[in-house]
């Protein structure tokens, strides 16, 4: 359990602090304009997704696999709108892994932070833990002691890992990175 909760916090210590690329670039033009212009074998499109893949580097295709990301049916929790996943997966292993899925928005990361205030604290009792960034369904830090489902919202830090197999032209776009840890 220690191992577990040393991982969840380092995980989301390095997205708080790494995420401090400079957020005063704007999106130029329509991001499915920009999606459809870039060339890629990815598939972006997986019936019943949570969301639209990103445009992905074509080496993307031997480390993710798009039909294993979460289906909208397995979510409780609203996707941003006009948002993408980057990547999705399991952090730690067995009855402790939490599922997540990693998403990204051209919009800045307070209109992120207001759309989840109005759907998650107004709508369902959620609080905000603003030193995180963290909506969270408990109290305090409740987040850091496996307490799911909550949601991370940060800037956007386009040298991240979980940004690597992102196509680059793709990425310029966006400013927020949204964590969803759902199960």
């Amino acid at each position: 359990m220690k191992h577990l909760l040393y991982t969840l916090a380092c995980c989301l210590l390095v997205a708080a602090c790494s995420n401090s690329e400079d957020e005063a670039a704007q999106p130029e033009g329509d991001v499915a304009a920009v999606q459809a212009s870039v060339g890629s074998s990815f598939p972006t499109v997986i019936k019943d997704a949570y969301a639209p893949w990103a445009k992905m580097e074509d080496e993307a295709s031997y480390a993710i696999h798009p039909a294993d990301a979460p289906k909208a049916s397995e979510i409780d929790i609203p996707p941003f709108p006009d948002s993408y996943i980057v990547s999705s997966g399991n952090m730690g292993e067995g009855s402790t892994a939490l599922e997540y899925v990693v998403l990204i928005c051209a919009d800045s990361p307070e209109a992120v932070q207001d759309f989840y205030q109005r759907e998650l604290v107004g709508k369902h009792g959620w609080t905000y833990t603003d030193q995180y960034h963290v909506f969270q369904q408990g109290d305090g830090n409740d987040f850091l002691v496996r307490q799911i489902p909550f949601v991370s919202v940060t800037a956007l830090n386009r040298e991240g890992e979980d940004m690597r197999f992102v196509d680059k032209e793709f990425i310029e776009s966006f400013n927020t990175r949204i964590q969803i840890n759902y199960r």
